[in-house]
Parts: C-alpha cells; structure tokens; sequence
C-alpha cells in the first residue's frame, strides 16, 4: 500500500508540473518522391498507410514497449506520376495534451495510477494511443487502440493529404477493440474489463449506436487481441493469462501460465448460447488467418505456446487447431513451418501471406495454402519491412506493397512478388519506423 500512495504522488505531482510543451509537427514528414519509370509504381493509384507506435526499434526490450508509443501514421500517396510519402500522428487526446504539459511516464507501474487519476478526471487516458489498426467504415476511416474509442482520420488521395478529424466518442462503451470489424453494415467490437474477467461484445450501427450488447464471463484476464464473426456468431479464445506480481518493477504483473488449459467460445447472439472447447495445450492468438466455420471449426493461425510482456523473444507458429463437434481440440503441424516465426496473416483467394521474423526484424514472407508452404519470399540483403503491407492486383499478378527500411533505417516503398521472384523499390530518402497494421485505399473509396 505504501508503494501505492508513492506512485500516486509521484503521478499527481507530474500532472500539475510546469508545461515541458513540444510541437507535435516538428516531427511530421510530408515529401513529395522522385518521379519514376516503373511500369508498376505508376499503375498504382491510392494511398498505402501503415500505423504503428512512435518507438524506436533498438530501444523496444519487451512487448509492453511495443504499445506505449503514440499513434503514427506513415504512408504513400499514389497518384500518376506524382507519389507522396507522409508521417502524421494521431491527435489523440493524451498527445495534445502532453505536447502543453510534458510527457508521461512509461514505467508499467504508473499505468494503474494514471488511470486512476483519469477516471479523478485529473488526465486524459493515457492508453488512449490509436497505433494498432484502421477501421474502415463506407467513406471513413478510423485509428484504432484497444483501451480508447477510434479517431477518424481524413485521407485526401486526390489532394495527398492526412489529418485526425477528431475522436467518435460512442455513449455506453468504455474501449472500443483495435481489431473491431465491419460487415453486412454493422460493427462487430469487443470490450473487456481485466479486474472482474469480462468481456462485452457489442455491435454497432455505421454512426457508432449500439445495436447489441452482451456480457461474458471468461476464466481468465481477458487480454484478447482479436477475434472473429461469422454470420450471428462470435468466436474468441480465453489464454490462460494470470495475475502475478514481482518485486521487480520492469516485470509487467501478469504473465501466462502454461500449466492450465486454453479455452475457445463460440456465442451463437440470435439462440443466446455459448459453445466451448477446452485445449489442455495451452496457446494465444493475436491474429488469425483461414477460418472454416462448418460442422467442425478449422482455424489457422500463428500459435503462439508462451507469452512474455516482459520480453520480444516470443515465436509464432502457424498452425491448424480443428474443433470438433465431439468437443475434442485436435492441433496439426507442419514440420516446414515449425522453425520459422511468422505472424500478421493476410488473405488472398485461397491464400494466406504471413510475414516471416528473424532477429525482431521481418525479413521475408510465406504463402500458405492451408499447411501447405507454396512459396517462401526473401527479402533483399539488408532490406526489412516495416510492418503489414498490402496487397495490390496487377496483371502480372498479385504483389505486396509496403514500406521497407535498411541498416541505417532510410525507407523505401516497395513492391514484392507473391508468387514470382521480383522485387522493386524506390527510395524516400526519410527515416521510418516499425508499424503494425496497414491500409490501402483506392480513389473510389
């Protein structure tokens, strides 16, 4: 108790300093490119965004690093001959808010104090970062965040221009997901509250009114990334995720317990029922790829057998988790796959494009069809993705347009073959940073 009032002090005295203000523009990029003979790049007419946070990559230790940095946006402008690259940060309202007042702390154990004094309304919500996704919504795209509401972004191909509109404040909701869906004209979100293990599902109306809403009860801290909708169903898997705390302050306070079981939901919301499967193998999911919804539930998806916040020294391995109508959880491999790190699965057709990890930085891709590996894309020496590129169609076939950068960090757009050996790249003579989720938008939308 005492190391708690220690904290809070230390919090509520850094919310009343003397302002340390900063301009957030001084670090925004707007660059206009060389102009290019590639018959490719100038077939391209849209805008390529990547988000991520605002972190440098050599200093990223854990996981938790990894979510604590600020909404930015980085991306190309595409539009004949002329090409566009722009960094913007989300004006969410903690950045406004520290560029007049001063930064907060990162230390994990302020975090609590922090909400603390938010909900006192001392301070904006400090995890109100928008660095994870887009949402796409007919003509609006949103920046999204797990533990804030969505922040439209304005994206002008026509004119090459991005800026944040301003935050949807959605009535009834506290946290809106960073991987919130929209189909057939609704918005499927989650919420969950890691104090009492529940999780709320909510759909929504296109203007972000609540349209269904329904609490769940789940075994253990609902740290659930993603999750997946399917007609009137919901599917979501419980990791056996528990509350451990160390003296150790750089240690967050939870950590996963390999030792109990992993439980997979699927609530049917028009007959109000929950069907569950409990794997004694214990796993977490951040993103999924093929879903087969039938008699039984084929998933795959990067599979990951340990967590740990406290470190980046976590593998994905993709694989096929098949739920049974017996209720048995049959788990299938792929001795290729088992030795590489992969995660961020993209769907093509029949087709899912993992990104490839070696040594933190993605190196290359995988094209799987189910299990099976149907090519494995490397990328140039010294070349490194940013994050999640997107896939554009040409008559050559499909590529992966994205943001690279090499050993100095100078970033280049590039185009990769998916399945052909071609690789192109132009430079934006800028610095870029790791992201995580991307977007491509063409000029009809």
């Amino acid at each position: 108790m005492q190391v708690f009032w220690f904290f809070l002090c230390i919090g509520t005295i850094q919310a009343f300093l003397p302002p340390i203000s900063f301009r957030i523009e001084t670090r925004e990029i707007r660059t206009i490119l060389k102009p290019t003979n590639d018959p490719l790049f100038k077939q391209i007419k849209g805008f390529y965004g990547i988000i991520g946070p605002d972190i440098n990559s050599s200093s990223i230790t854990s996981l938790y690093d990894l979510f604590t940095g600020d909404g930015m946006i980085q991306g190309v402008f595409f539009n004949d001959d002329k090409m566009t690259f722009v960094k913007h940060f989300v004006r969410t309202e903690k950045l406004l808010y520290e560029s007049i007042h001063g930064r907060f702390s990162k230390n994990v154990f302020m975090t609590p104090i922090y909400i603390l004094l938010n909900k006192m309304g001392c301070i904006p919500n400090t995890l109100g970062l928008a660095n994870t996704a887009f949402l796409t919504i007919d003509e609006q795209t949103f920046a999204l965040f797990e533990r804030d509401h969505p922040y439209q972004i304005y994206i002008d191909i026509d004119n090459h221009l991005l800026f944040t509109v301003k935050k949807e404040e959605i009535k009834g909701m506290t946290h809106f997901s960073g991987h919130s869906k929209y189909e057939n004209q609704k918005i499927h979100t989650i919420d969950y509250d890691v104090l009492t293990n529940h999780l709320t599902y909510i759909q929504l109306t296109p203007q972000f009114n609540i349209l269904f809403k329904t609490v769940i009860k789940t075994r253990y801290v609902p740290f659930i990334h993603d999750f997946v909708v399917s007609d009137n169903k919901i599917m979501f898997i419980d990791s056996p995720f528990v509350w451990t705390f160390s003296m150790n302050m750089k240690n967050p306070p939870v950590s996963f317990d390999r030792r109990k079981p992993t439980y997979i939901y699927l609530y049917d919301t028009v007959k109000d029922t929950m069907r569950t499967w409990i794997s004694t193998h214990s796993f977490f999911i951040f993103h999924y790829g093929h879903i087969e919804i039938g008699e039984n539930i084929d998933i795959y998806a990067p599979v990951y057998e340990t967590i740990d916040f406290s470190s980046v020294q976590i593998k994905g391995r993709y694989r096929h988790i098949s739920l049974r109508q017996s209720g048995e959880v049959v788990i299938k491999k792929n001795w290729m796959l088992e030795n590489l790190n992969l995660d961020f699965p993209l769907k093509w057709g029949q087709y899912t494009i993992l990104r490839e990890i070696e040594n933190q930085a993605i190196m290359g891709f995988v094209v799987c069809k189910e299990l099976m590996v149907i090519r494995r894309i490397r990328l140039p020496e010294g070349r490194f993705f940013c994050g999640e590129p997107s896939i554009i169609e040409f008559t050559e076939g499909p590529y992966l347009l994205g943001l690279t950068y090499d050993k100095r960090g100078m970033g280049y757009v590039s185009l990769v073959g998916v399945f052909k050996a071609d690789y192109r790249e132009l430079e934006l003579e800028e610095r870029v940073s790791i992201g995580f989720h991307s977007i491509f938008l063409s000029p009809d939308k």
